[in-house]
């Protein structure tokens, strides 16, 4: 018997790892990414810069989309990371969250079969990201905390 298909909520955000993991340091992002989990890093665990940690986050709704047993559903990822630079936080954490943003926006764009521009109808950054406001940055540590709304379609067997 075969397996049962993975939810789209999971789909998403088995997705957003995978092209989080892709990134690479060249003419289009700053930083190829140390690690991308899906569990959260206490940042004395890691010994590579930047990692990312993909969630699912509190938040959204599920409406009946005019269709019998047809619903739409927001929910929201987070996307926590970590960098490291002794001497310019500021700017490494920038051009991480900015890498970061990139990946999400260019493959929510794309219509290939599998990318986030299928499996979504929409993908949102509604919110700048959250920082440590430099608390980290005595050690050379920055963090963020980014939001992603997503919006997928299904009956409650698939979302």
């Amino acid at each position: 018997m075969p397996a049962p298909t993975d939810p789209k909520r999971l789909q998403v955000i088995n997705r957003v790892v995978a092209v989080l993991q892709a990134i690479t340091a060249g003419a289009s992002y700053f930083y190829t990414p140390y690690a991308v989990v899906k569990r959260f890093f206490h940042w004395k665990e890691v010994t590579g810069f930047p990692v990312y940690m993909v969630f699912s986050d509190s938040g959204g709704s599920i409406v009946l989309a005019g269709a019998p047993d047809l619903y739409d559903e927001d929910f929201y990822i987070n996307i926590k990371g970590y960098v490291q630079d002794n001497n310019d936080t500021v700017t490494v954490l920038e051009r991480a969250i900015r890498d970061v943003q990139r990946a999400i926006n260019e493959d929510s764009k794309s219509g290939v079969a599998g990318t986030l521009g299928t499996l979504a109808i929409e993908t949102r950054m509604e919110e700048s990201p959250e920082t440590d406001n430099g608390y980290l940055s005595l050690e050379g540590f920055g963090f963020f905390d980014m939001r992603i709304r997503v919006k997928i379609s299904g009956d409650y067997g698939e979302i």
